[in-house]
């Protein structure tokens, strides 16, 4: 059996690390074949879900990144410009158009594709990336299409995965409800992204609460995905959360 090919986009290679992590850990979790083949395999191969599922971008690349998605479709003679069932398309729908035409391009193309996407309290990208999955002029070849929109960006998730392990944690978070007038860890979507000097700013709220200890990226692999789906509601989370579970999981169960 061939491991099923996952496509994915992303702003950064640092976001392709997140989403990934957290959709291997739900394969793990969800299929039992993909557990028994990374047990079997965790001690001896440096990525031990490779005979599951790839990740991958176009040209061979790992990932795809969002922000030359327009001008490699261009490159390519694709059109990415136009409406959507006659609807005109909103902020990002053209650029999510063309990661997808990129993808079904391809000469194998994904079965999946997973695209992450901070949205920086602007809804309309999230309207705009819903236009492109949906793309009426289109039949797209993959299964499914899951976007990882974090409400206002994806450090917000990592604030949501963040968990006080020791006293000095606890204090730590007590400060940093006492100075922002609401818990981060419960309410990541109240938590902004445009400004870092700003208290609230997504980026400097998960800098001071791992200023000691295990890191962000730690905590994120192993916080249980229970937690970030009941944290996550209005941040993205657990909408990705669901929709990995509902229809990429399938996918890779069906290999």
């Amino acid at each position: 059996m061939s491991p099923v090919a996952i496509g994915i986009a992303a702003e950064s290679e640092g976001d392709t690390r997140i989403i990934k992590s957290l959709v291997d850990r739900m394969l793990i979790d969800g299929i039992a074949w993909v557990a028994e083949t990374f047990e079997a395999c965790r001690g001896s191969m440096e990525d031990p879900l490779s005979p599951c599922r790839s990740w991958r971008g176009v040209e061979g690349a790992c990932w795809l990144d969002l922000h030359r998605a327009a001008r490699l479709a261009r490159e390519r003679g694709l059109r990415i410009f136009g409406s959507f069932g006659g609807v005109p398309g909103e902020e990002d729908a053209h650029m999510h158009r063309a990661v997808l035409l990129l993808f079904a391009e391809e000469d194998e193309p994904p079965r999946a594709v997973v695209i992450a996407r901070d949205l920086d309290g602007r809804p309309e990208r999230a309207e705009g990336f819903a236009q492109a999955a949906a793309d009426s002029k289109r039949t797209w070849p993959f299964e499914v299409v899951v976007g990882a929109l974090a409400e206002p960006e994806v450090e917000a998730w990592l604030v949501a995965a963040w968990d006080p392990e020791d006293d000095s944690e606890r204090q730590r978070l007590a400060a940093l409800c006492g100075e922002l007038h609401f818990d981060p860890c419960a309410k990541p979507e109240r938590l902004t992204s445009k400004n870092e000097a700003d208290r609230k700013d997504a980026k400097r709220v998960l800098a001071a609460l791992t200023a000691t200890g295990r890191d962000a990226g730690a905590r994120w692999a192993d916080a249980p995905v229970e937690r970030l789906e009941s944290r996550g509601a209005s941040c993205g989370l657990t909408r990705f959360v669901r929709e990995v579970r509902q229809h990429l999981v399938p996918v890779v169960k069906r290999g």
